[in-house]
This record gives structure tokens, C-alpha cells and sequence, in this order.
């Protein structure tokens, strides 16, 4: 996708995360004038990799970057680059850290990775520690997260915000600080359900079926156990009254029921969903049959938060400077 402006590149940001790579330039206000999608995320660049090898692991990164950014680095020479994601995971190009909840969402300090083109700044992801229970981490959200505030313009009321996904986010915010969070597993068990495993075997291709859909949500809010009602789905088919065809959608109907039965903690704080459209629209059928209506925004908005990411920590600035130097 390109887009003509009339203003000039100023940042190139990267959501980088497990499975693809998404990059924009954008102009002088943050708007997008041109992207790039590619299937180059954290497994696919350290496939053939030592990922225990940090040398090899940073050469492979490189490649990953140049490859779909090189040209703008090549005209752009001193425009500041910015990304999120699990290329700054353990297993990334460099480990970004975490910042411990509750925490503002206006990063100041981001960590600089050196590459023979200039230097990529990696944005940290969020954390809960683990204590009697399990604790929790966010990479790559807090930066969606950050373009959902300001869309939002900036309350400072509650608001709880949903990231649908394979591993979905449930993050409450108060007055720009991040004050909890949980991950549901939900779009990864939906994967490993449907590929692998007798569900596998009862389905089949899938095709849209809403009825089916509804038919889960209605299971798993009345859900005798997850896996009782997962289960559930194969005497359906078997007895007839679910085609082998609807077997996805009604499985999907009972995780994402499931999942809002324990994260939906408040139904009058304001709910925010945010990502990709057939996500968000089952997961606001799933919101509606609780009687929560949601407002639902586009996943594009993380570009934005790494605009606002880059102007807190003072890199469009420091462009700025350099450029008004005689």
C-alpha cells in the first residue's frame, strides 16, 4: 500500500512479531505513506538459526529488516527506525526487557540495536511477576495498546481493552497507566484443535456458519468444563446436527465464550476491542451475549503507537536536530 502526501518520511516502524513482520513509513504528523507486510516474523528468520548464537541470530535479523525495509534505509539514510514485537524478545535480535506493571504506557527509554545501516531502537514489552500464582507478559500489545488510548483521546476513566489473537490480551488501563492484564491462550488451542487431534478428524473445510458460531457461545456460557464442551462439538456432527463444515465456527463460539466468562471482570467499564475484523466481530457478538457492548477499533492503530512511541523517546527530535544543523 502506498499513499500520496505531501509531507516527507520521518520514521520507519515495524510490528514484528512470532509469525509476520508489518512496516510503514510515515510522514511528519505520523501518517502513513507507504506499507509492508511479510511473513518474516520470529520463526520464520531464525528457522536455519542457533538462536543460542547471538552473532548469527543479529545477522539473521538484519536480513529479515533489510529485506523488507532495505530501499528506505537506502534513500532515507538518517531516518530513525523504531520496532515491537518479539524481535525484542529472548529470541530476538536483542532482548528489549520488560517494564513491571502498573506502568505508563508513554515508553521514554527504548533499547538500541546497531546495524550497519544506523540503529533499529526496540520498544520493551510489559510484565506481571510471578508470585503465589503465575504472573503474565505483554510484547508487542503495549504498543497497540498505546495507539488505542490515543484514539480514544486519552481518557482518564477505566476502560478495559481487548487484543484478540492467538494469544489474546485483556489489559486494563486507568489514566495512561497500565494497572493489569491477562493472556488467553485462545486463538493457539483454536489452532491446535482444529489441526490436530479428533476434532481434526469430525471437521471439515471450514465455511462461515454465524449459527454454528452463536450455537458455541451459547455452550460455553452455560460450559460444563472447556474440554467437556470442546468435546461437545464431535456428537454434534456425528448425530447430525452440526455439518462437519460449521465444526470450526461452533468450536470458536465455545473458547471465545470461555475466555470472556473469566477475563470480563467489570461489564460496566468500558470495553475496547481492538484487531483483525473477523476477530472482532465474534468477539463482539461474545461481549453483546453478555450484555456488553464494545467499541472496536483496527489493529492498524499500532502504527500510530509507534509514532507516539518514538516521539516520547525523543527520536523525531533528535531527526530534527540533525536536520537543522548547518
Amino acid at each position: 500500500m502506498s499513499l500520496v502526501t505531501d509531507t516527507g518520511p520521518a520514521l520507519i516502524a515495524l510490528d514484528w512479531g512470532t509469525s509476520g513482520q508489518r512496516a510503514w513509513l510515515l510522514g511528519e504528523d505520523g501518517e502513513i505513506l507507504d506499507a509492508r507486510s511479510a511473513g518474516r516474523g520470529l520463526l520464520t528468520t531464525t528457522e536455519d538459526v542457533d538462536v543460542r548464537d547471538p552473532r548469527a541470530r543479529a545477522a539473521a535479523y538484519e536480513a529479515a529488516f533489510r529485506k523488507t525495509c532495505g530501499d528506505w534505509l537506502t534513500a532515507f539514510p538518517a531516518l530513525p527506525a523504531i520496532a515491537s514485537g518479539m524481535v525484542g524478545s529472548a529470541q530476538g535480535w536483542t532482548d528489549s526487557g520488560y517494564r513491571t506493571v502498573p506502568a505508563r504506557v508513554d515508553f521514554t527509554s527504548l533499547v538500541p540495536v546497531p546495524h550497519r545501516d544506523g540503529v533499529l531502537h526496540l520498544v520493551p514489552g510489559l510484565r506481571i511477576p510471578s508470585g503465589e500464582g503465575p504472573g503474565d507478559v505483554i510484547r508487542g500489545e503495549e504498543t497497540q495498546l498505546v495507539g488505542v488510548l490515543e484514539a480514544l483521546g486519552d481518557p482518564r476513566e477505566p476502560v478495559t481493552v481487548v487484543l484478540p489473537g492467538t494469544h489474546g490480551k485483556w489489559v486494563r488501563v486507568e489514566d495512561g497507566l497500565v494497572t493489569d492484564f491477562a493472556t488467553a491462550m485462545t486463538g493457539e488451542l483454536y489452532g491446535m484443535l482444529i489441526a490436530h487431534g479428533i476434532l481434526s478428524r469430525t471437521a471439515a473445510d471450514p465455511v462461515r456458519d454465524d449459527a454454528a458460531f452463536l450455537r458455541g457461545l451459547a455452550a460455553g456460557r452455560r460450559s460444563r468444563g472447556l474440554a467437556t464442551e470442546a468435546f461437545g462439538a464431535r456428537p454434534l456432527v456425528l448425530d447430525g446436527v452440526l455439518a462437519p463444515a460449521s465444526l470450526p465456527d461452533y468450536l470458536s463460539g465455545v473458547l471465545i465464550a470461555d475466555e470472556v466468562s473469566h477475563l470480563l471482570r467489570d461489564p460496566e467499564i468500558p470495553v475496547v476491542l481492538c484487531g483483525a475484523g473477523d476477530l472482532c466481530r465474534r468477539y463482539t457478538l461474545a461481549l453483546a451475549d453478555r450484555g456488553v457492548e464494545a467499541t472496536v477499533l483496527s489493529e492498524e492503530i499500532t502504527a500510530r503507537g509507534l509514532w507516539r512511541h518514538a516521539r516520547a523517546a525523543g527520536l523525531l527530535e533528535d531527526r530534527l536536530e540533525r536536520t537543522l544543523k548547518p
